[in-house]
């Protein structure tokens, strides 16, 4: 039976509307056609023997490296095969009519053999093919062909074909019925240039200077194209924990989330066009929803999301069940998405010096002022409601941000009294007998997103209570040079290391003056990324696994924002969001 493959063998291949999972043994074991969120109709990755697979077999077939051609999502994989060299190409065609996964061989040593399985619904649909001739089939309930330089084989579910010792080859999985060889120089090209213009919207100069560029591919390999959202992860239900509940759908565009990476981009090197996008996105949903405030996250198309869970009957990754289809956070109040859109868009507009979608980002304050007395879900969307620090903290500095750009001196003045007032509930309910910020009103406990106080302006890194937080996490939340959080509802210990969040703790210290530690937690995380610079959203700290959903864009964003700050920290410039 098909192996599944750890989540660090995994490489992406995108076209900006659906990916692709590779391996490194050139197997695909997760392909969702032309939407993210689509059913996956290569699905192994969830259940190595329900779930779709592409496996390439050879005698003496030895992995050696693979690389991205330039900054694009072109990629190639390097094999030994007896002594003799075979590349395989992987793409997914950027900016052209046909969708699909587009595989290229290089003349092949010895005969190289192809396998596939494809079926609806995450595997739980066997297909039918119709064969068009020997070398094209039909998926009629997918609507996708297979074209292929050399005869196709069906046997059952099987598909195969080989190529024989010397020759070249391609197979082409589309949404097209007619293809030939000759149209493949110009799907090349045509996603190269693509991706060049992709790359063009965004870049970084100076320390970890390639890792940087890794985490902006993987950051834009998740956009959906039509719309600009980007979604948190390629996948669902990989594990937090191997063989633990905790596995969930992230392939949504989460307002936080979008937020945050947004403003770890608007701080190096773009263009204004990523940041347009985030914007018209927030607005585009709340117009197509008829909303009076910001949905905590949406689907790739703008349109809000039911909580209805499905669960799957598959064995799920490394026997991690359930598998499931959909989020329950889907109708929960996150203060701080509100809060983080606020800090993004005075980001946006004091780099930009245009305020635009005001009517939408007005509105953001105004709810936030009406609501912020409220408990909501928090950061780490517990089902249990409390007063959230980090909701409270980060609305608070939401207003302050936003408040210049109010050109009604009355409204400004009430969001500014309104963050006054917030941050005087946090001092009188939120510190705990330490000193520290707590996670939430009435507790003694501290969690990691009060790392981002500082870069955000919220408060100084040399304060009373920042100094007493950081020191609690320090105590018992650390292990090694990364860091874990912490939740309510589950011990965070049996999960791993949160890596978003020890990017946080990185940049804490470098705005704190010690860029020693800031670079010994960079270069931790780092040092757990895969060949390609690709990070889930956890690590286990003694295997060295990656844990969760995969690339996870929350980890990749922390980490450019962190490397940043760093990066300024190194030339006596601070990286604090101000007025």
């Amino acid at each position: 039976m098909l192996k599944q493959p750890a989540i660090a063998d995994l490489g992406v291949i995108s076209d900006r509307h659906g990916c692709a999972l590779v391996a490194k043994d050139a197997t695909i074991h997760w392909y969702t056609p032309k939407r993210f969120d689509a059913p996956a109709v290569i699905s192994s990755l969830l259940d190595a023997e329900k779930g779709g697979f592409w496996q390439v077999n050879a005698d003496n077939l030895i992995f050696l490296d693979r690389q991205y051609q330039d900054r694009s999502s072109i990629l190639r994989t390097y094999y030994a095969m007896g002594g003799k060299g075979l590349t395989i190409t992987d793409l997914m065609p950027l900016g052209t009519l046909s969708k699909g996964i587009l595989r290229l061989f290089s003349p092949v040593p010895s005969t190289l053999y192809n396998t596939l399985k494809l079926r609806g619904d995450y595997g739980l649909e066997e297909q039918e093919c119709q064969q068009l001739g020997n070398t094209k089939l039909f998926f009629p309930s997918l609507d996708l062909y297979l074209h292929c330089s050399h005869a196709l084989s069906v046997n059952g579910e099987l598909i195969s074909f080989e190529i024989e010792a010397g020759a070249d080859g391609w197979a082409y999985l589309t949404d097209t019925n007619t293809f030939d060889q000759n149209q493949i120089a110009d799907l090349l090209r045509v996603t190269l240039n693509n991706w060049a213009k992709v790359e063009s919207l965004v870049d970084y100069h100076g320390p970890y200077e390639n890792q940087v560029r890794y985490s902006l591919r993987a950051l834009q390999q998740m956009v959906y194209e039509p719309t600009g959202g980007i979604i948190a992860a390629a996948t669902t239900s990989l594990p937090e924990e191997i063989g633990g509940e905790r596995n969930y759908d992230y392939r949504y565009v989460w307002m936080r989330d979008a937020a945050l990476i947004t403003s770890s981009l608007t701080q190096i090197i773009t263009t204004g066009e990523l940041e347009e996008k985030f914007l018209a996105f927030i607005a585009g949903a709340m117009k197509k929803n008829g909303q009076q405030h910001v949905s905590c996250f949406y689907s790739i198309d703008q349109n809000t999301v039911s909580p209805t869970i499905r669960e799957l009957d598959l064995s799920g990754y490394l026997e991690s069940r359930p598998v499931q289809i959909g989020n329950s956070a889907a109708e929960q109040f996150q203060l701080d998405a509100e809060a983080n859109i606020l800090i993004t868009c005075s980001l946006i507009y004091q780099k930009s010096g245009k305020v635009s979608h005001w009517d939408v980002v007005g509105g953001i304050a105004d709810f936030i002022c009406k609501h912020w007395e409220n408990k909501d879900n928090g950061i780490w969307e517990e089902e249990q409601q409390q007063h959230y620090t980090s909701s409270k903290a980060f609305a608070a500095r939401g207003l302050e941000l936003i408040a210049p750009y109010q050109k009604d001196k009355a409204i400004a003045e009430r969001w500014l009294a309104n963050a006054a007032m917030i941050r005087n509930y946090i001092n009188e309910n939120c510190i705990t007998a330490k000193g520290a910020y707590a996670v939430h009103a009435g507790s003694q406990d501290v969690d990691l997103t009060a790392a981002l106080y500082v870069p955000f302006g919220f408060d100084k890194p040399d304060s009373l209570a920042m100094k007493s937080t950081i020191l609690e996490i320090e105590k018992g939340y650390a292990e090694g040079e990364l860091y874990r959080r912490h939740l309510l509802e589950f011990d965070s210990s049996r999960e791993g290391v949160f890596l978003a969040g020890s990017c946080w703790m990185a940049h804490y210290y470098a705005l704190a003056g010690n860029l020693p530690k800031s670079k010994s937690i960079l270069d931790a995380v780092l040092a757990l990324s895969n060949d390609l610079g690709f990070l889930s959203e956890e690590a286990n700290t003694i295997t060295g696994e990656l844990l969760g959903n995969f690339p996870q864009t929350f980890v990749h964003s922390s980490l450019i924002c962190a490397v940043n700050g760093y990066k300024l920290a190194l030339n006596g410039k601070e990286s604090i969001v101000k007025l």
